[in-house]
């Protein structure tokens, strides 16, 4: 019999038939004066342990879980009284003695003012997009030039294929070569083919050729120019063109090199063909040797200072005539050299003239090239005889200075 709210359990044991009226009645007096028993078979269990002999009822009530508050107050009651040793405790100061310290650096930013730290939060954003946008800015800019430097090298890539392809009189050149040794052509560059093409072509090639000029002074005044032994008071300097990391140091001269190499040589092999020119050499169109040749007109009076007389220095009477001969040399030197055919491109202002030498004088028929500007000369390696010109200039603007770049193709 069972209690809910007094937690009161009456646990009935009958051993034998005799007793089980008696313990009955007891359990019913019992249930009569406790309000709100129910009977229950699973709280129907014994509580007392029970022999044969036991005739007794054990009333049993169940106890209250303690709190943990009693606990501890149990637990502090079973342990002895400690004393605690202050020692050093007492050496120091109380909390309130305590010295202030410097606030650190977020307690400090507490006691600033709310708009002040807002101030300082939006200073400080100000400058990281500010710094954002100059990197960005920087960035657009790199890459625009870049953008910009790709399409001016496909341009000169493009125009010097044109101009080789569409203006340039290949077959009069294969007959030239074939017949003399040695073909000229005019304005390769710059000369307008068609009133439709003046504006645009025309344009651009100039540009072209006083950028190549522009480039071989900045070569020489970069130290990228070795003098020329063979000629030293002539004021002449010589460069290889070679690409690659040299590149940036005459990006036209080296676009005009490539482009050149890669479209004359068939054009010309094919013509050779046509006109049944067999003893004329094939050329290989995947491979050249480029170089450039600069005159400086102070190099050469500054040298002639010191090797003439010094009321001789600024004549250019003193240089002696050059001899005649061909680029790779003679017979042995041909068979040992794979030079077959020879372009030389003159880059001058358009204020040159005849007056301020350079050029070629060919020996076959005595006949002159001058090297004004734009200029291209085709003549054979191997078998024309020239001789170059000494450079005159004159102290005018422009004047000073004058380059040839040269392109050797060799046997394919």
């Amino acid at each position: 019999l069972t209690s809910p709210k007094l937690g009161l359990v009456v646990a009935v044991s009958a051993p034998s038939k005799t007793m089980m009226i008696p313990t009955l009645l007891l359990a019913a007096c019992t249930a009569t004066n406790v309000e709100g028993f129910a009977y229950s078979p699973l709280s129907l269990r014994p509580i007392v342990a029970c022999g044969p002999e036991a005739t007794s009822t054990s009333i049993h009530m169940g106890k209250r879980k303690p709190s943990m508050k009693e606990r501890r107050r149990q637990r502090a009651k079973k342990l002895p009284s400690a004393t605690v040793d202050r020692g050093i405790l007492n050496e120091l100061p109380s909390v309130d003695t305590w010295e202030k310290t410097d606030a650190s650096v977020g307690s400090k930013r507490e006691s600033i003012p709310t708009s002040e730290v807002a101030e300082e939060d939006n200073a400080a954003i100000t400058d990281e997009e500010t710094s954002i946008d100059e990197e960005t800015e920087e960035t657009f800019a790199k890459a625009s030039s870049l953008v910009q430097a790709q399409r001016k090298s496909v341009g000169c890539l493009t125009h010097v294929r044109k101009r080789v392809e569409e203006s340039f009189p290949i077959n009069e050149a294969a007959k030239g070569l074939a017949e003399k040794g040695y073909f000229v052509y005019d304005g390769f560059l710059s000369k307008a083919v068609d009133a439709d093409s003046e504006n645009e072509d025309a344009v651009f090639g100039d540009e072209m050729v006083s950028e190549m000029l522009s480039e071989s002074s900045s070569m020489l005044a970069n130290d990228k120019m070795q003098r020329d032994i063979t000629r030293i008071a002539d004021g002449e300097f010589v460069a290889q063109i070679v690409g690659g990391e040299n590149y940036v140091l005459c990006p036209r001269i080296t676009e005009y090199v490539v482009s050149i190499t890669r479209h004359l040589p068939p054009l010309l092999n094919k013509e050779y063909d046509v006109i049944g020119a067999g003893d004329l050499p094939k050329l290989d169109s995947a491979a050249s040797m480029g170089s450039l040749r600069l005159y400086d007109r102070k190099t050469k009076l500054g040298t002639l200072s010191f090797l003439a007389n010094p009321e001789d220095a600024a004549s250019d009477d003193s240089v002696s005539e050059r001899p005649f001969g061909v680029v790779c040399g003679d017979s042995d030197g041909t068979e040992n050299d794979s030079r077959r055919l020879t372009a030389m491109l003159y880059l001058s202002s358009k204020e040159w003239d005849s007056s301020n030498g350079g050029g070629l004088t060919m020996e076959t028929d005595g006949q002159k090239v001058e090297a004004i500007r734009d200029r291209l000369v085709l003549l054979r390696s191997d078998t024309c005889s020239y001789r170059q010109e000494p450079w005159l200039g004159s102290d005018d603007s422009g004047l000073d200075q004058a380059s040839c770049a040269i392109v050797h193709f060799i046997q394919g």
